[in-house]
C-alpha cells in the first residue's frame, strides 16, 4: 500500500522540467509541493523554477491515494481562482470556478463508492494534505503580485492538473475512475486554453 507522502508532485516537476514521459507511480505530493513554472517568456521573469526531482523507482499506483489527492487538487484550483478572481476582478477566474466545483463533484462519488474519506475542508484555502496547503500558499503569494502573474499561476495549475490526470489515467485500471478522470482532463485543457489566451 502506498504511503501517504509519496511523490506525485516531484514526478510532475521532473517531467515538466525534462520533457520525458510521465509515469505516475504514486499519488501524493512530495515535501516540496511546488508547481513548475510555465514555459512562457513572461513567466520566466521574476519567478523561481521548481527543483528537479524524480519519481521513486519502486512506488506503486494506488486508486484510493490518487482520488484523495486529485479531489483536493481540484479544490486547490477552485480556491486559488476564487481568491485571485476577487483580488483582480478578472472574468477568467470566475468563469472557471464553477467548473472546478463540478470537477470535485465528479470525483466525490468515486470516493464514497469505495468507502474513502473525503479530505476536503469547507473553508477556502484550507487543505488536509500539507503539501497542497504549502502549494496553495505559494500560488496565492505569486498570484497576488500582479494580474499577469495571476494568469501565469492559472496556467501553471492547469498544466500540473493535466500532467497529474494524464499520469493517473495511464496507471488506472478501474473503468469508472478512468471515465471521470478523462472528463477532468478535457476540462483542464479548456481552462488552460482560456488562461493562455490572456498570457
Amino acid at each position: 500500500m502506498l504511503t501517504r507522502r509519496s511523490t506525485i508532485v516531484s514526478a510532475v516537476a521532473a517531467v515538466l522540467l525534462t520533457g520525458s514521459a510521465l509515469s505516475l507511480m504514486a499519488c501524493t505530493p512530495s515535501p516540496t509541493g511546488t508547481v513548475p513554472e510555465t514555459t512562457t517568456e513572461a513567466s520566466a521573469e521574476g519567478t523561481t523554477p521548481a527543483p528537479e526531482a524524480s519519481a521513486p523507482a519502486e512506488a506503486e499506483y494506488d486508486t484510493a491515494a490518487a482520488l484523495t489527492y486529485l479531489i483536493e487538487e481540484e479544490k486547490l484550483a477552485h480556491d486559488v481562482y476564487v481568491v485571485l478572481g476577487d483580488l483582480w476582478g478578472a472574468q477568467v477566474f470566475s468563469n472557471i470556478v464553477g467548473s472546478e466545483t463540478t470537477h470535485q463533484e465528479l470525483v466525490a462519488p468515486l470516493l464514497s463508492a469505495r468507502g474513502i474519506d473525503d479530505p476536503r475542508s469547507s473553508d477556502v484555502g484550507v487543505f488536509t494534505d500539507p503539501d497542497l496547503q504549502a502549494l496553495y500558499d505559494e500560488l496565492i503569494a505569486r498570484g497576488s503580485t500582479s494580474l499577469e502573474e495571476a494568469i501565469r499561476v492559472g496556467i501553471a495549475i492547469e498544466e500540473k492538473d493535466l500532467a497529474d490526470l494524464g499520469a493517473a489515467i495511464a496507471a488506472e485500471d478501474e473503468a469508472d475512475v478512468i471515465s471521470v478522470l478523462e472528463r477532468l482532463y478535457v476540462g483542464s485543457e479548456n481552462h488552460l486554453a482560456s488562461f493562455e489566451r490572456l498570457a
